[in-house]
């Protein structure tokens, strides 16, 4: 017969619940463990792999990012990477889709959202980069310029999934630069559209230099010509 009617009772007391996925079974004084299994979590390890892997090639690059360091910093098993991911490269690929749009949300558009007048808004994120506020993710540059980099290496449907970030953050900038035009706080014969492109562009050009060598002087001298351009922009 087996012995398994013998095995104690799982027994959930003030010092023996762990977080380790053990519990302690209790029977005429002699305890034992066992082993309980503890609930699966696939959506929270994919988003841990997604964030590792936004990290890791934000740090090193498309090409360069590491197996090794995104298993590390993401804290789980080689097995889980390859159950959500089937290569290194379908893990990018969702990195460009879902962690690069949400990036340009958070850091570019969301403080833009609730703007009639956007001009002072977007002379304000200028402003942040040269204080100890400028958010951590921009520390190395801005993440999808540091892709787009490496467009040269990259097969056409990658160049196209990051393109195509470009356009959700030209688009989006675009509507807040149009509801400004339509209160009259920016001139109305300019296109909404290329003056994104623009601010785009020379916000990549900025944040293109490495942190040492964008210093007080060159942040002042920076910020100073861009609210001269923004000033352009009244009517």
């Amino acid at each position: 017969m087996s012995d398994s009617k013998h095995l104690a009772p799982l027994v959930l007391g003030e010092d023996d619940d762990t977080n380790d996925g053990w519990r302690r079974g209790v029977k005429n004084g002699e305890s034992r463990q066992l082993r309980v299994r503890m609930p699966r979590d696939p959506n929270g390890t994919r988003q841990k792999l997604l964030d590792a892997g936004f990290a890791e090639i934000r740090r090193a690059g498309v090409e360069a990012a590491s197996i090794a360091n995104i298993i590390d910093l993401a804290g789980v098993t080689k097995g889980a990477l390859y159950h959500h991911f089937r290569s290194k490269s379908q893990l990018a690929n969702a990195v460009i889709e879902e962690c690069l749009p949400a990036y340009v949300d958070e850091i570019w558009l969301d403080g833009l959202a609730f703007e009639e007048d956007v001009l002072p808004a977007l002379m304000a994120q200028v402003d942040m980069l040269g204080t100890r506020d400028a958010p951590e993710i921009l520390a190395h540059g801005c993440p999808l310029a540091r892709l787009a980099s490496g467009a040269d290496d990259m097969d056409d449907a990658t160049r196209k999934r990051i393109d195509s970030v470009y356009r959700y953050w030209r688009r989006g900038l675009a509507g807040h630069i149009s509801r400004s035009q339509f209160g009259k706080y920016v001139r109305t014969d300019i296109q909404a559209s290329s003056v994104a492109e623009f601010i785009i562009a020379t916000l990549h050009g900025y944040l293109s230099r490495p942190p040492v060598l964008r210093g007080a002087d060159v942040h002042a001298a920076f910020a100073g010509e861009y609210a001269r351009y923004l000033s352009g922009l009244r009517p």
